[in-house]
């Protein structure tokens, strides 16, 4: 059983690991897809484990309860044992009141007869017996009181963790929620955007018919409910910055230093981003590769 046991807490020990590591490449991920497959894989993967677990716990549980019979069977045993010792021991010294009181006599005899007296046989003593016998059933209690109290504390660290994995499961379900909500959110500013593509640029507008960078911005996150400053210094301040390389969809790109920048654009997330770019041009998409950004905002 102690090798069961031992086998359990490594079992237990791997599943903590394996939840750290998910978890670890989850808070790793950049994009909203590593974000998407990190979470399902450690909803899928911690999902089997927890089923694991639960096998497990039920096989302790049903150990636990084996040992609990067999420790009511060798106790059982016991007082038998103990009952039967008590007997022996009970006619022996009847015995030996008897041949005390025939000692003379006997001892007469013995002197008497000792030339032509057989050899005795040596016989195993039933009182040894019972006494080894009682060693032995003692010996069987310990280990299964030890097995019961083992069983009982692997059954709470199994208890333990099936509560832990069901928490990180349910954690990364919300997470997953959140990611595929503000997915949407981020799909939605590209695709508001989008639907002006075409219009001409015209300093200082913003829409319909026509914008300028800043306005194009501002009109495409109102879409979504999102407030956003008129001007490209007011909106670099609107989020975090962070590497142009970094930009998700929805996040914006600038160009200029900060406090002082000039052009704005929405990064679609795939190397490319939306803009209304100079007088004369149309609402466009281009690359980063063409045309390159200076830094990014995440505003999402």
């Amino acid at each position: 059983m102690k090798k069961t046991t031992t086998l359990t807490k490594l079992f237990i020990a791997g599943i903590a690991l394996s939840t750290s590591l998910f978890l670890s490449d989850q808070a790793q991920a950049e994009t909203p897809d590593q974000n998407k497959a990190a979470a399902e894989k450690l909803i899928s993967e911690s999902s089997q484990k927890l089923t694991q677990l639960k096998a497990v716990k039920l096989k302790s549980v049903e150990q636990k309860t084996e040992a609990a019979d067999q420790l009511s069977y060798i106790g059982m045993k016991i007082q038998k044992t103990q009952t039967a010792i008590k007997q022996l021991q009970d006619i022996q010294t009847i015995g030996s009141v008897t041949e005390s009181a025939t000692a003379k006599t006997t001892d007469a005899l013995t002197l008497d007869f000792a030339s032509v007296t057989a050899p005795k046989e040596e016989t195993n003593d039933p009182l040894d017996e019972k006494k080894e016998r009682l060693a032995e059933l003692n010996q069987q209690q310990k280990e299964l009181q030890t097995e019961i109290r083992e069983l009982t504390e692997e059954q709470s660290d199994l208890a333990d963790q099936e509560k832990q994995l069901s928490k990180k499961i349910e954690q990364a379900k919300q997470q997953q929620a959140e990611q595929s909500k503000q997915t949407d959110t981020r799909s939605a500013v590209i695709a508001a955007a989008k639907t002006h593509l075409g219009k001409p640029y015209v300093y200082g507008a913003a829409g319909p018919d026509a914008f300028d960078c800043s306005g194009l911005v501002q009109v495409a996150f109102a879409s979504i409910g999102h407030a956003l400053g008129r001007t490209t210094v007011d909106q670099e301040t609107a989020g975090t910055t962070i590497a142009v390389s970094e930009a998700q969809a929805g996040d914006l790109v600038f160009w200029g230093s900060h406090g002082g920048t000039y052009h704005v654009g929405i990064s679609t997330g795939d190397g490319s981003y939306i803009h209304a770019p100079v007088p004369g041009d149309v609402v466009q998409i281009a690359t980063v590769a063409s045309y390159s950004p200076d830094f990014a905002v995440r505003v999402l």
